[in-house]
């Protein structure tokens, strides 16, 4: 929720918004529109605002701004590309609760093998849900479904939490970790030898050397 002083401020902005693309907005006009706009963050709203400055000609609505905030939800034509990948078990896909839902309506149609209904189920679905959504301005939700390939998952899951998209105590259990390298060879320790393992870094390797100089001493 906006301070009061964002509200002021975001006042100031409508106004002066309109008056660059060739509009008028009066201040009781923007006030209105500003308590529609003020669930949002000053962030979302100022790159909304940039955006009608670029693209209108003519007149600011508040459905224009609306449609240039970017609450996370992807495109239509977006999802279905994220949603498609699901088709194949082994794949791990990061999508959001709307497109999971979408997903629900055009998974039996593919099951049953009509690809191309499969498609614009899904579409009119997700349009559906996402006009519902913004209306409650409802931010996008990501949610991960695991595929059985664990390489890919793993990327998947690691690319979602560097673009935010997770948070890492949300997958955390799924990633596997990469096992340590030993600092000393193994197999060499059976012949009764002290070597570096082939894939100690160097510092341990300086250290070896280290040892192996004041034993010689």
């Amino acid at each position: 929720m906006l301070s009061d002083r964002e509200q002021e401020d975001l006042v100031k902005g409508l106004m002066a918004t309109a008056e660059v693309i060739g509009d008028q907005l009066r201040p009781t006009a923007a006030a209105y529109m500003v308590q529609d706009l003020s669930c949002y963050s000053m962030a979302l709203l100022e790159r909304a605002l940039a955006g009608c400055r670029r693209e209108l000609k003519g007149r600011l609505s508040l459905a224009a701004v609306l449609e240039r905030i970017d609450d996370g939800h992807p495109a239509p034509n977006e999802a279905w590309a994220v949603a498609i990948q699901a088709a194949d078990e082994r794949n791990t896909v990061v999508w959001t609760t709307l497109t999971q839902q979408a997903w629900n309506t055009a998974l039996p149609l593919l099951q049953a093998g009509d690809k191309i209904a499969a498609r614009p189920a899904f579409l009119e679905t997700y349009g559906r849900l996402l006009k519902d959504a913004r209306a409650a301005r409802l931010p996008a939700s990501y949610t991960p479904s695991l595929g059985f390939d664990l390489t890919s998952r793993n990327a998947a899951l690691t690319d979602a939490v560097s673009k935010g998209l997770l948070a890492h105590d949300q997958v955390s259990d799924h990633l596997q970790l990469t096992a340590a390298t030993p600092a000393f060879n193994p197999v060499a320790l059976l012949a009764g030898k002290v070597e570096a393992s082939p894939g100690a870094n160097a510092k341990i390797l300086a250290r070896l050397e280290e040892l192996a100089r004041e034993l010689a001493a």
